[in-house]
């Protein structure tokens, strides 16, 4: 019993962190010395969704049209929720399952809804996210009872994100401790239950304990907060000692993170402000725009438990009212969806969008490169949607995508305009926000550098490789061919796959009761 490959995803997962540890992470040490060790660098920008459509198809988002949790609508300014039946290639998991093979996948973001797999499947947080998992997300759905009887079902993250007042962070801790320990017993009994052939599991805890505490453990952070100190360590011991677990039970082992982590500097940027001072942007008047109106709603009511008396059809027009119910796109060449994990920028381009204008791309970016903060750049470099995922990307991307230039080794907070008078384009935070919760400028934000090990391979640092590389690597330690459509490199000695040896595309849309369900778990994290 057990997999003659295990994906061991850990979200967020940082070679900073890791080392640091040292050895406190003994079964991530010992894979660091005795395999393939490697920074695996994310997508543009370093995103959890893309990154892990990435990781589990081989391919980059323009390939695989995962862009964020939503996307525009071509040829409108409506958003629509993105899931697995837009994926436009196949997974890893599906390709083996379609060749023969038995799969099992546990908590891997972007596969809900569930493939129909030769194994198990239960999905991981998805767009928009969800705090727990439930029968709709497992397949066969037969198996989610017994998960509820042995484990008392899935949770993704513990309690939601939105607000993170009070002792929420004295709360959250033994919550993420527990689930690692929930998750890992369940991946065990998986495991010994039957041979699979691909087994993959992702712990999210990790994400969430950097981003919610790093201004605790980082002393020369400009948000440093008193108090849970070891609170990222304590979560890293717990998932080590998983890793140790797990990989005991598999022939090859891969250990992936879809970004690393850093902290997040006291510096908050408006992009939409700047874009409204250069004259490319223009807010609606008066002084309570509907997109201003509907967050402030959402600060005073229930969110999840309201959305989910909403209509399915109404919830991605709801999405698009928070991000751009405050634009006049009468009088805007240029916007930002303002995502504090993501700095983004479309264009209201004539001839594609309803009330699109002449815009001269080049004219946006030289406004950008010249915004200074204090005298310094915010803007380090502005990639174009074609340069970074080819004319034939799937539709709904941003048009630029911006690099921002750190302060002092800590990431500028992306803010929402709409919060902050006219004219007003940067300020420092106050001790106040420094542990703001998602959406409000998190303490911790991701780098695109994160992390792959590669045990049962033999000893072979690689120095660097992509998320758009594990796929084909995976496939070559099994023996199996890389179908043509992947577009990353295997890392996998060749001798070695002989040794060891012995698909259709996504683009379906979802049930009106999936539909439904989507809509559900709107801002369950603070993502609305």
């Amino acid at each position: 019993m057990g997999a003659r490959a295990l994906l061991l995803g850990l979200d967020g997962a940082s070679f900073d962190i890791i080392d640091a540890l040292g050895g406190q992470l003994p079964n991530l040490a010992a894979l660091s010395r005795q395999g393939t060790r490697a920074i695996l660098r994310s997508t543009t920008p370093p995103m959890t969704l893309p990154a892990w459509s990435s990781i589990i198809t081989g391919v980059g988002p323009g390939r695989h049209g995962i862009y964020d949790f939503v996307r525009r609508v071509p040829g409108s300014y409506r958003l629509e929720f993105q899931h697995a039946g837009q994926r436009r290639v196949p997974t890893v998991s599906r390709w083996l399952s379609d060749r023969g093979h038995r799969v099992c996948s546990v908590a891997m973001p972007t596969t809900w809804p569930p493939e129909p797999v030769d194994g198990v499947m239960i999905s991981g947080f998805d767009s928009p996210v969800a705090t727990t998992a439930e029968a709709l997300h497992c397949q066969p759905r037969a198996l989610w009872d017994e998960i509820l009887r042995r484990f008392g079902g899935l949770a993704f993250a513990g309690a939601p994100e939105g607000h993170t007042g009070g002792d929420w962070h004295a709360r959250m801790l033994p919550r993420l401790l527990r689930e690692i320990a929930r998750k890992e017993a369940l991946c065990r009994w998986l495991l010994d239950r039957e041979d699979w052939t691909l087994f993959s599991v992702v712990f999210g805890e990790s994400d969430t304990v950097a981003h919610h505490y790093w201004a605790f453990a980082d002393p020369r952070s400009p948000r440093h907060v008193p108090g849970m100190a070891d609170a990222i360590a304590r979560v890293y011991r717990r998932l080590d000692w998983a890793v140790g677990e797990l990989a005991a039970r598999a022939q090859v082992v891969c250990v992936a993170s879809d970004h690393g982590f850093g902290g997040a500097s006291d510096l908050a940027v408006y992009i939409n402000r700047y874009l409204e001072s250069a004259g490319l942007l223009a807010f609606r008047p008066g002084l309570a725009s509907p997109g201003d109106r509907l967050r402030a709603l959402a600060t005073r009511l229930p969110v999840e438990k309201l959305v989910r008396r909403l209509p399915a059809a109404l919830l991605g027009e709801a999405e698009a009212i928070a991000r751009y119910g405050d634009i006049d796109f009468d009088r805007t060449r240029a916007w930002s969806d303002e995502l504090n994990y993501a700095a983004t920028v479309h264009l209201n381009r004539k001839g594609r969008d309803p009330r699109g204008h002449d815009v001269d791309d080049d004219e946006v970016i030289d406004a950008l490169l010249d915004w200074r903060v204090e005298g310094i750049p915010v803007v380090t470099r502005v990639h174009k949607a074609d340069e970074l995922w080819g004319p034939a990307r799937a539709p709904g991307a941003p048009d630029l995508v911006l690099d921002l230039a750190p302060r002092d080794g800590y990431t500028l907070v992306v803010l929402p305009s709409a919060r902050v008078p006219p004219g007003t384009t940067w300020r420092r935070l106050g001790p106040a926000e420094y542990l703001g919760a998602k959406g409000l400028g998190m303490n911790g934000s991701h780098r695109p550098e994160g992390v792959l090990l590669l045990g049962g391979a033999g000893q072979r640092h690689a120095g660097e490789a992509s998320v758009i590389d594990v796929t084909p690597t995976l496939l070559a330690a099994l023996g199996e061919p890389v179908p043509g459509h992947v577009e990353g490199q295997s890392l996998w000695p060749e001798t070695r796959s002989r040794a060891l040896a012995r698909a259709a595309p996504g683009g379906g849309t979802l049930s009106p009761a999936q539909s439904r369900r989507l809509g559900d778990r709107l801002g369950a994290l603070g993502y609305l």
